[in-house]
């Protein structure tokens, strides 16, 4: 099968794997040998960045679910643009314009 070029499912799908990656890396993030101040800071804050950081990844996650249905829109309405055309310019649709 071809590709459709004006399809976004490839980049969706790598955008996808980098919102995983980063959940991945966000759930690993802990830096445990931190000593002192700077370490009590991060421990502090830790939980707070991490709730924030998993906010904008919930959002952008809802963003990309909603291309699919974008992209059916668009494919819904070619679809008909192309069953008007066929009406109305039948002759366009036998010469291969459409």
């Amino acid at each position: 099968m071809i590709p459709d070029p004006l399809s976004p499912s490839l980049s969706l799908h790598a955008a996808h794997g980098l919102v995983d990656g980063l959940r991945g890396a966000l759930a690993g993030a802990t830096c445990p040998q931190w000593v002192g101040v700077a370490g009590d800071s991060y421990r502090s804050r830790h939980g707070e960045v991490i709730a924030s950081v998993q906010g904008v990844l919930d959002q952008i996650q809802a963003a990309l679910d909603l291309v699919p249905s974008f992209d059916e829109e668009r494919n819904r309405a070619l679809a008909s643009a192309l069953a008007d055309a066929s009406i109305s310019q039948p002759e366009l649709v036998m010469l291969g314009a459409w």
